[in-house]
C-alpha cells in the first residue's frame, strides 16, 4: 500500500503556503493592498513611511479583528511602541496560526504612526543564496547606505552584491555596518524592523541580522522576528523575549467559522472543529472546501482540503518510502478516539525509524512515545493524496487491530465499506 502513485503535483514553491495563509486568514485589515504607504517593487520589499506615536490603542484602525489574538496584538503594539524598553521580540507559532497577518498590522500601524518599515520574508529557494535575506531588507535603503563611511559601505556593497572583490565578505564587518546603517535610518523617525520565517533566510544573514539584534540597545530600531515554533533560528534562540501563538479557545474558533460565508454548521461544523485543533488557518480552509459544492464530504476520514492547499501539502509525500506512507495513511485514517488504542495495537511507535523520513520533512512530530501531524491540515492532504483502495485498507487495518473497541471497530469497517453492507450496519447500531 502507497501514497505515492496518488500524491498530487506540486504547482508552485513552499512559499504558496505562506502566501495562501496569509490571503485566508481574516487580517486586522481587510485590504492589504490599500494599506497606508506605497509598496515599493524593489526586491519584493514594502517599504512603508509616515509618522512615529505610541501604539496604545489594542485594537486594529479598520477592517475585521484577528480573532481571538487580542493579547497578542497589544503585545506585539507595546513592543513596537519607540518608548518601549524591548527592542528585539520573537513571534512563534505553528503554520497557520496568524503569525505573518500580526506581523502585516503592525507593519500597518506603524507605518500609519510615522515609523519607517524594513522587511524581509523568508524564501526556502534563497535559503542557500548568501546575503539574500540581508538584500532584500535593505534594498530599498541602497541611497541611504552610501552614507556610510567609506569601509563600511565597501562591505555592505560587497555582501550585497554590488562590490568588485570576490573573497567573502567579514560578517563582523558587515554587521557592524548594517548596525550603523538601521541605527542612521531610525535618527528621523522609529524604525521598525520586519523579519517573517527567519529559519527560512540564508545563514550568513542570519549572523548578521541575529549581531544587530544584540546590540539594538539605546537604538531608535525594533526588530520583530516571525518563526516557526520547534525550529532553530541560529543566534536569536537566546536572546531575545518571545510571544508564542498557540490554538485559538473554543469561543475564537466558533467565531472564525461564524464569519465565513455560510458557516457551517452541524456535524460538519463539529468536524472542522475536531480537525482544525484550533489553528487558524485550517479552520478558514476546511470551511471553505466543505462548502464548495463539487466536493460533498465523505462520512467518515478527514475532510478535504481545497485544491490548492492539498496539492502544496502532498508535494511533501512524494518520495516517502512505502512504510512510511503506510504508516502516514494509517495516522490520518484514525479518529481522533483512535490515538490511544491504535498505536500499542500496532501502528508504529514514536521511536519506529519508519517515522524518520516523514519527521524530516516535517509532516509528523514526535509526542513522546507517539507522534502527531505537525499541522492539522497534513492530516487531510496525507489521507485524500491516497487512494480509494489505500484509504479503506488502512481503515480496515486499524478495525484489525481495534478488536476490543466493538464501536471504533464498526466505524471503520463502514468507512471501508465501498457500498451499503448489511452486516457492518447492524454492527454500527448496536
Amino acid at each position: 500500500m502507497t501514497l505515492l502513485g496518488e500524491a498530487r503535483t506540486l504547482l508552485g514553491p513552499p512559499e504558496n503556503l505562506r502566501t495562501l495563509r496569509r490571503a485566508r486568514y481574516p487580517s486586522p485589515d481587510c485590504t492589504r493592498a490599500g494599506a497606508v504607504g506605497a509598496a515599493c517593487s524593489l526586491g519584493g520589499v514594502d517599504e512603508r513611511t509616515g509618522t512615529a506615536g505610541a501604539a496604545a490603542d489594542p485594537g486594529p484602525d479598520t477592517g475585521e479583528p484577528v480573532v481571538g489574538r487580542d493579547a497578542q496584538w497589544a503585545r506585539l503594539l507595546r513592543a513596537a511602541d519607540p518608548a518601549s524598553p524591548e527592542r528585539v521580540l520573537l513571534l512563534l507559532g505553528e503554520a497557520g496560526t496568524g503569525k505573518s497577518t500580526l506581523l502585516d498590522s503592525v507593519a500597518r500601524r506603524a507605518a500609519a504612526s510615522g515609523a519607517r518599515v524594513l522587511r524581509a520574508t523568508g524564501s526556502e529557494s534563497e535559503s542557500d543564496l548568501a546575503f539574500s535575506a540581508l538584500h532584500q531588507l535593505l534594498r530599498p535603503v541602497r541611497t541611504e547606505a552610501e552614507r556610510l563611511p567609506d569601509g563600511q559601505r565597501a562591505t555592505l556593497c560587497d555582501a550585497l552584491g554590488g562590490g568588485r572583490d570576490a573573497a567573502p565578505p567579514d560578517l563582523m564587518l558587515v554587521g557592524v555596518a548594517v548596525l550603523n546603517l538601521l541605527s542612521a535610518l531610525g535618527g528621523p523617525s522609529p524604525l521598525l524592523v520586519l523579519l517573517d520565517d527567519a529559519p527560512l533566510f540564508d545563514r550568513a544573514s542570519l549572523t548578521v541580522l541575529s549581531f544587530v539584534a544584540r546590540r539594538l540597545a539605546g537604538e531608535p530600531v525594533t526588530m520583530l522576528v516571525g518563526a516557526r515554533t520547534g525550529g532553530r533560528l541560529p543566534g536569536f534562540d537566546r536572546h531575545a523575549p518571545t510571544l508564542v501563538l498557540g490554538p485559538l479557545d473554543d469561543a475564537s474558533a466558533h467565531r472564525l467559522l461564524d464569519l465565513q460565508p455560510r458557516s457551517p454548521v452541524g456535524r460538519t461544523r463539529a468536524r472542522i472543529l475536531d480537525q482544525a485543533v484550533g489553528n487558524p488557518l485550517a479552520l478558514v480552509e476546511l470551511a471553505r472546501s466543505a462548502r464548495d459544492p463539487g466536493r460533498e464530504p465523505a462520512p467518515a476520514g478527514p475532510l478535504p482540503l481545497t485544491d490548492h492547499l492539498e496539492r502544496v501539502f502532498a508535494a511533501r509525500l512524494d518520495g516517502l518510502p512505502s512504510p512510511t506512507a503506510r504508516a502516514l495513511l494509517l495516522l490520518a485514517a484514525m479518529d481522533t478516539g483512535d490515538s490511544a488504542l491504535a498505536v500499542p495495537a500496532g501502528l508504529p511507535g514514536g521511536g519506529d525509524d519508519a517515522w524518520l523520513p516523514a519527521e524530516a520533512a516535517g509532516l509528523i512530530g514526535r509526542t513522546g512515545s507517539g507522534v502527531r501531524f505537525r499541522h492539522p491540515l497534513v492530516r487531510s492532504a496525507v489521507y485524500h493524496a491516497a487512494s480509494s483502495a489505500a484509504r479503506r485498507a488502512a481503515h480496515l487495518a486499524l478495525a484489525d487491530m481495534l478488536l476490543t473497541e466493538p464501536d471504533r471497530r464498526a466505524w471503520h469497517r463502514a468507512a471501508a465499506a465501498p457500498h451499503a453492507d448489511a452486516d457492518v450496519s447492524a454492527d454500527l447500531v448496536r
